[in-house]
C-alpha cells in the first residue's frame, strides 16, 4: 500500500554509517516541516525508501523526535541487508510501529 502525501517536508541525511557487524546502514536524518505538523513515520519511511532505492521491509525507523515549538524533527533509521536481519535485531515494539 503506497501512501501519497500532500504534506511538504524536507528530509536531509545528517550521517550515513555502515555497521557490517549487524548488517545494516545507520542513517541519521533531519526533517524540516515548517509550520505543518510532524510527518508520520509512514511518510518519512516512504521518502527514505525512495531516496535509498530500498525494499520497505528492510528499512526501520528507530526513532523520531520533535522538540516542543520546533519545526525540525531528528531521527534515526536502520537499513538492513535483509528483512530477516531487520526482524532479528529490531525490538518488537519498534516493529509494531512499522505495521500499516
Amino acid at each position: 500500500m503506497k501512501l501519497v502525501s500532500k504534506r511538504k517536508f524536507e528530509l536531509n541525511i545528517v550521517r550515513d554509517q555502515l555497521n557490517p557487524a549487524v548488517g545494516r546502514r545507520e542513517i541519521s536524518f533531519e526533517i524540516y516541516h515548517g509550520q505543518a505538523s510532524t510527518p508520520t513515520r509512514r511518510e518519512v519511511k516512504e521518502k527514505l525508501v525512495a531516496k535509498f532505492n530500498a525494499d520497505p521491509s528492510t528499512l526501520i525507523i528507530e526513532k523520531m523526535v520533535t522538540k516542543i515549538n520546533s519545526w525540525k524533527t531528528v531521527g534515526l533509521a536502520y537499513l538492513y541487508d535483509s528483512a530477516e536481519r531487520a526482524k532479528l535485531f529490531t525490538p518488537k515494539h519498534i516493529l509494531r510501529k512499522e505495521l500499516p
